[in-house]
């Protein structure tokens, strides 16, 4: 029986360390559209649709490697 008082004591400070804590800051990243399609193009006609990245976060977005599909 010793060891309850203990062992709620320990809880109890777990419990409130948590509840205290913030979340910590992260990007988020938002397309306005995820896909594009292409009207029939010529071989040879240049093409271009721009893509508006947003980031939603509170903390700064990088973007390292860009790939097309």
């Amino acid at each position: 029986m010793r060891w309850i008082l203990p062992a709620v004591l320990a809880l109890c400070m777990v419990l409130a360390g948590m509840a205290g804590a913030e979340a910590t800051p992260a990007p988020k990243i938002a397309f306005d559209e995820s896909k594009y399609a292409f009207s029939p193009v010529v071989e040879g006609e240049t093409v271009a649709h721009e893509f508006v990245v947003r980031n939603l976060g509170d903390a700064e977005l990088e973007i390292f490697k860009v790939r097309t599909g």
